[in-house]
This record gives C-alpha cells, sequence and structure tokens, in this order.
C-alpha cells in the first residue's frame, strides 16, 4: 500500500466529478482567494463524495509545495492564472500517485477525464504526460538535492524562522507539521467509561497522557458513528488544546470570557467544567459564532455567544468586571500546520506584523474587562516566539499589575518547553498540537 487508504469506488478510479470539484477547491485556495474549509463550503456537491474530496484537498495542501516542484519540471511555463484549476488537477492527480493505495492507472485515468469536468479538454493531453511520468518518480523521499522548500514542504521564510527559534527542534517541527493529524476526543465523563463504550462499539481507542480528558482514535471516523458525540459526551478536540480550561480554571458563579471563541472547543470544556459559571463566548466572526452555537446546543450547556472584537469592547461589554479571561489569539498557525495545511499556500512573511499588532491589541483591550484578582489565559497554536513570549514580555513591561505565574503541565511531557514568560508545547507527530501558553494574574498596581 503506497499510503492513506481510501474507500472502493474511488480505490477503482471513479469519482471523476469530486476530483473536478477537488480541483476547483484547491484552485481557489491556490490564488488566496478562500481558506480550505472556505472553498469546500463555496464548492459543495454529492454528500456521498464530500469525505473523498476533502481527504484530497487537505492532504494535496499537506504535501502541495514537494508536489508543485515536482510537476514544473515536466511543464515548459508556469500555470497561468486562468488555469489555476488545471494545475491544481495536476498536484490532486500527484497526491494520489504518491499518498493514497489508488492504482496509478486508475488516479493517471480519473484525473485526465476531471479535465473535461472542468472544461479544460485542451488540457488533457498534458495532465496524461505529466501524470505519467510522475507515476515513476519518488514523490516522497527525503532527498537532499531538493531545494529546501519542496524538501520540507515550506516556504523559505517559515522555515528559517523555526530554524532561528527552535535550531534543536526545528526539523522535529516540521516532520509534525507534515503528518496527518490524528483524531483526538475530549470525553464529557470517567475517561474508563468513554474508552469501554467505543471499544463496545468495536472503535479501537487509547488514552492520552498530557490531558484526562484526552483520548485518540486509531483511525479517523465520522463523529455520527461516535457514542457519546451526538449528546456532547464525546467533543473533538486536539489534547494541547484541552489543557486551556483547566489552565485558566473556574469557580461556581464566576463571569468567563473566551474572547477568540470559535469553533467553541474552549468554551464549551470550561462550560462542562464548572456548568454554574457564567460564560461570555465572542468572536468577530457571525458565520463562526453561528458553528459555536451549533456545538453549544448540541452539548446542552448555557453560554452567551456574542459576535464582536475584542479589541473595541465598548461595543459589546455591559461593564461588569470579568474573574477569567481566555486570550487563545489569532496566529501564524505554526503548531497546527498538519490539521490546516492551507496556511503553508496563504501565509506570507509581510502578514507577520499584523498579526503581531492583533495580538497585542487583544492584551491591552481585554485586560481593563478583568477584575483585581482575576486570571488571564494567553495562548496561541503558534510555536514562534514573536507570537508569544515576546508578546508577553512586551505587555508585562507596559503594566506592572500584571504578574506571570509559572505553568506547570502535570505530566511533565517532553514536548514541553519553559520560556521566560509562560510554557510552549513543541508539536509532535502522533499526539499533540503546538500551543503556547501564559497565565496572567491581575493584582493592584501597589502590590
Amino acid at each position: 500500500m503506497k499510503g492513506h487508504s481510501l474507500s472502493p469506488p474511488e480505490a477503482q478510479g471513479e469519482g471523476v466529478a469530486a476530483r473536478v470539484r477537488a480541483a476547483r477547491v484547491l484552485a481557489d485556495v491556490l490564488a488566496r482567494r478562500a481558506t480550505l474549509p472556505e472553498a469546500l463550503a463555496r464548492h459543495n456537491g454529492p454528500a456521498a463524495d464530500d469525505s473523498f474530496v476533502r481527504e484530497l484537498c487537505f492532504g494535496t495542501a499537506r504535501h502541495a509545495l514537494r508536489l508543485d516542484h515536482e510537476v514544473r519540471r515536466h511543464l515548459r511555463q508556469a500555470p497561468r492564472a486562468k488555469d489555476l484549476d488545471v494545475h491544481a488537477l495536476l498536484l490532486l492527480g500527484g497526491y494520489q500517485l504518491a499518498h493514497t493505495d489508488v492504482p496509478d492507472h486508475a488516479a493517471v485515468h480519473a484525473t485526465v477525464a476531471a479535465t473535461a469536468g472542468l472544461g479544460k479538454g485542451w488540457a488533457r493531453g498534458l495532465v496524461n504526460a505529466v501524470l505519467r511520468k510522475l507515476a515513476g518518480a519518488d514523490l516522497r523521499g527525503d532527498d537532499p538535492s531538493l531545494p529546501d522548500v519542496a524538501r520540507f514542504g515550506l516556504p523559505e521564510w517559515w522555515l528559517q524562522r523555526l530554524r532561528d527559534a527552535w535550531p534543536q527542534d526545528w526539523q522535529a517541527i516540521v516532520n509534525a507539521g507534515n503528518a496527518r493529524p490524528p483524531m483526538t476526543l475530549r470525553t464529557r465523563r470517567k475517561r474508563s467509561l468513554t474508552l469501554a463504550a467505543l471499544a463496545d462499539a468495536g472503535i479501537a481507542a487509547h488514552a492520552g497522557t498530557l490531558s484526562d480528558t484526552a483520548i485518540y482514535l486509531e483511525q479517523p471516523l465520522p463523529v455520527t458513528a461516535l457514542p457519546g458525540f451526538a449528546d456532547g459526551e464525546l467533543s473533538v478536540q486536539d489534547e494541547g488544546a484541552q489543557l486551556a480550561a483547566p489552565l485558566l480554571g473556574a469557580a461556581p458563579g464566576e463571569r468567563i470570557l473566551d474572547a477568540c471563541a470559535a469553533p467553541g472547543g474552549k468554551a464549551l470544556h470550561l462550560a462542562q467544567m464548572e456548568p454554574a459559571a457564567e460564560i461570555l463566548a465572542l468572536d468577530v466572526d457571525p458565520r463562526r459564532c453561528q458553528r459555536i452555537r451549533e456545538n453549544v446546543a448540541r452539548a446542552g450547556v448555557t453560554i452567551d455567544v456574542r459576535t464582536g472584537d475584542g479589541r473595541t469592547p465598548r461595543q459589546w461589554w455591559d461593564g461588569k468586571p470579568f474573574d477569567r479571561i481566555l486570550v487563545d489569539a489569532p496566529c501564524s498557525a505554526t503548531g497546527i500546520l498538519r490539521r490546516q495545511p492551507d496556511i503553508r499556500l496563504q501565509r506570507e512573511a509581510e502578514d507577520m506584523p499584523e498579526l503581531l499588532r492583533l495580538q497585542r491589541d487583544l492584551l491591552r483591550n481585554l485586560w481593563p474587562l478583568l477584575r483585581i484578582g482575576g486570571r488571564l489565559l494567553y495562548c496561541t497554536c503558534s510555536v514562534l516566539a514573536e507570537e508569544n513570549e515576546d508578546v508577553i514580555g512586551a505587555f508585562l513591561a507596559e503594566h506592572d499589575d500584571a504578574l506571570c505565574l509559572p505553568i506547570v503541565f502535570g505530566n511533565a511531557p517532553e514536548q514541553a518547553r519553559p520560556r521566560a514568560f509562560g510554557q510552549q508545547l513543541l508539536p509532535t507527530v502522533a499526539e499533540h498540537d503546538g500551543f503556547y501558553f501564559a497565565l496572567l494574574e491581575r493584582r493592584t498596581t501597589a502590590a
């Protein structure tokens, strides 16, 4: 077997319409018109094709820079902007050849046939010729002669930042970002009971080691197949992300703000840990707020969901201080690249200054909403110091009423790296994503 197993129809080369749809999705991503989730929603189709299209798109994006290098070696000229769908089709074909168990002849045949569905019949010969050359090439091996962008699957600016930040760990971080992510669950009830229920349903799973609520499935499954998901007993959430709610802490009756809440996993965790807390889940995107509401309804918890920007509290805050504030700040996502593989195709070095401004503005504007003695947890899914301990260091220098508290993970994972301020959790191939956490307490200035 070459790689990921696909369902029997796809393995036999059917699904031409699904490949057409996947090419259109990926073309939108390559043109930076949409993220993968946005493009998948835009180019909808038969539900029966959804899992195959998603696998093609996410898998191709994960290996896109290597595949792009190999494809361009067989092209006489760079792809034109109006033909990015054809280029996407070539990348999709290369992904099937290198990383799935679709037989080579079936992958070539169905992908070539998809040119007609794109209205690009002229490209049939081109796609056929390039894919037949790729079928005999090694598209997966570690070839030191390749440019670093193709060898490691990341833009050069990104690689350089990782090398500078983590000279001993950068390649392990890259390997984690290029891996297929595990499907991780968070259980609401005692973990041993949930594991037993999964075993009774014939679902192989094992416990996580970092969070006492984490469960890893041996094979990904549709959530509808999981006993307990529909009534909120199970949620899909990375093990590293599951640390946020316990670190923030909550007591009955406390007011908690989750300031960048979508899709709502951390707010849901907080509500399930402390049902008597008063929780406000805030997000700037109305569509993402709707997703939070759907998760809240499924779990049967009480959370106030509002659309609002954490940088402008006057537009949504009622003036009552919060006891706890969670700031899961927008960031480069360098710690969750395997889950958002399209970032490597869309993020640019020029994006970083704006992200840094956003992170610092969120902290400055949300801090006054916290009561004296209250705590704020700042976290990101980044592994870059400039978004993490540097942001916290600058904030502490400006605020003499802020104290950075020590963070100690219960199981002291090997991937934990204490920072000058906070803790960095580096991503792993088989387990958790990469996250940064800093816990701040507001005190009186005199203290």
